[in-house]
């Protein structure tokens, strides 16, 4: 049991850096396309867990036996943690990048720079290394820069392309539902338009009884929030889409009693049984939201920016009695299942459902990753942007197919970014390529040897990658790589220097400013720590 006691200089550092280089040497060998994987022996009864994923790989460490290096340690689990809860991705790096910072300002100070200048001098090269790296950034043009991109992430080339399909075709605001299976299985669907939780109203109004589904070609919705109890206000709905000359309806409503069911049954058995009547008749369906509170209210919100219903039955809107035919919104093709609704609008967006999808993103950019309401932003915005995917995934074992899910989902966070920010240079040489920017910055003492300590730490990832890759001589490589311009990284698969946009070698920009940013910011404040209470019963925490 670990003594309390209250440590300050030099000791406070070194104790410190064990703790940061136990988790940077954990996690870089893990760094680049042929890095090694950790592997974690939870117990004796499984085999043991193999990792390429930092932060899973971080989350598994709860204490390291020393509390000497546990502070340390637990700095730069929590680093590494909310790298890839803001980005997605990019943890590793950011354990190499932060022990860079710290073990050359370790230097700098013992040899008398003062802690805060320096401090502010990281700050600013920091900053400028930002603009460079959105200087270098391009627009994603192409699935296969998508794929490519996904492949850092995951190594898996299969689900890699797929994955990349997915971002490419459903956009940066795609809502992709991941569907686990017992066996090695990699497959992707896609669902255009709005799609909610919902229930057909009765199994009578199915069309396609065999496949439990009904399918509305085309004509008019009616939104209702709220039930639907008697038999005037099935019938006012019924004479409006009447007036309006439509051949279809769909009514979405809170619920609907036996009477109004009996009522749009008996509609649709007579044009079953009867041509004419088929003419002359709507084809009719209901459905009803699985979700409740705030969740069905955006549902009912959205689709009525989507299609140009008004929302019937609120206290602030008609009642369902009086509605007219221009209170109906306009489809193209609705299906209704036991489990969802899908809704193909008319694509003439509105100028209120484009400032919906503006405000959406705004929430969404400010929000962190693991957030618990991002998944209903996303979805909503996908329904406002254009459809939603399903992709299904499996593999031999439980713990395999958990890890692979997780990858695929993480992945597609990163692809998102990536859409919205763009791609630089990977393999490490984006940072590399940000070293002239800070040539140009006009700093003085102290806040000068910042500048230089973030220009010698931003070599780190791609000497890394070179090291994990068994190239000899890392220097001259990163020499060559300088030399031949901004566009340039290192292949390490055919052992060359190329254009990194020719060879699909990328890095997304947002995440690389994240990791760049987090990582400076853990360093310096493990570098302007000067004391470490130790208790004798020290907390331990689950989650980073």
């Amino acid at each position: 049991m670990p003594i309390p006691k209250v440590i300050g200089q030099p000791e406070s550092t070194q104790h410190l850096l064990m703790g940061i280089n136990a988790l940077a040497d954990l996690l870089a060998p893990t760094l680049g396309p042929v890095g090694g994987v950790v592997a974690n022996q939870r117990d004796h009864q499984r085999r043991p867990e193999l990792l390429d994923d930092s932060a899973t790989t971080v989350r598994r460490i709860l204490n390291l036996g020393d509390p000497r290096a546990d502070v340390g340690a637990m700095l730069m689990r929590s680093l590494v943690w909310r790298v890839v809860q803001r980005a997605g991705d990019g943890g590793a790096t950011a354990a190499i990048l932060a022990r860079a910072m710290y073990t050359e300002a370790i230097r700098l100070i013992s040899a008398g720079a003062n802690p805060m200048r320096l401090a502010r001098g990281v700050n600013l090269a920091v900053d400028a290394a930002t603009q460079a790296l959105k200087q270098q950034a391009r627009p994603v043009t192409h699935e296969n820069e998508l794929a490519a991109v996904a492949l850092t992430v995951i190594r898996e080339p299969a689900l890699a392309a797929v994955l990349g399909e997915m971002s490419y075709l459903l956009g940066p605001d795609a809502h992709v539902t991941i569907e686990k299976y017992v066996a090695s299985y990699l497959q992707q669907f896609y669902h255009p338009g709005a799609n909610y939780r919902a229930q057909i109203a009765s199994m009578y109004l199915y069309t396609d009884p065999i496949h439990k589904r009904a399918i509305i070609p085309g004509g008019l919705i009616a939104l209702v929030d709220g039930k639907l109890e008697n038999v005037d206000q099935i019938a006012a709905l019924l004479n409006a889409a009447v007036k309006a000359g439509s051949r279809a309806l769909t009514i979405v409503a809170g619920h609907f009693s036996e009477d109004v069911i009996g009522v749009m049954t008996a509609n649709c058995q007579a044009q079953e049984k009867d041509e004419k009547k088929r003419r002359n008749k709507l084809a009719l369906v209901g459905a009803k939201f699985k979700d409740v509170g705030e969740a069905r209210r955006a549902a009912y919100d959205d689709l009525a920016l989507l299609t140009g219903a008004t929302v019937l039955g609120r206290g602030w809107t008609k009642p369902v009695e009086q509605v007219q035919p221009e209170d109906l919104g306009k489809v193209q093709r609705v299906e209704v299942d036991a489990d969802a609704i899908h809704v193909v609008p008319e694509w003439q967006t509105s100028a209120q459902a484009q400032a919906k999808v503006a405000e959406l993103r705004r929430q969404l950019a400010a929000m962190p990753l693991d957030d618990e309401d991002r998944p209903v932003l996303v979805k909503r915005l996908s329904a406002l942007s254009g459809g939603m995917g399903v992709l299904k995934i499996g593999a031999e074992s439980k713990l395999d197919r958990e890890v692979r899910a997780e990858n695929a989902e993480r992945t597609l966070k990163v692809l998102s970014k990536a859409q919205l920010s763009g791609v630089v240079p990977g393999g490490g040489a984006a940072y590399l390529h940000c070293i002239p920017a800070l040539d140009e910055l006009q700093a003085e003492d102290d806040m000068a040897f910042g500048v230089q300590l973030v220009q010698r730490a931003l070599v780190a990832p791609l000497r890394q990658i070179l090291e994990n890759a068994h190239v000899s001589a890392p220097g001259v490589v990163i020499d060559q790589v300088r030399q031949a311009g901004p566009t340039a990284t290192y292949d390490v698969f055919n052992s060359q220097v190329v254009d990194a946009f020719e060879a699909g070698i990328l890095d997304v920009t947002d995440v690389l400013i994240t990791v760049l940013q987090t990582a400076a910011s853990g360093a310096m404040m493990a570098t302007t720590t000067d004391t470490i209470v130790y208790h004798r019963k020290p907390q331990e925490a689950l989650s980073p």
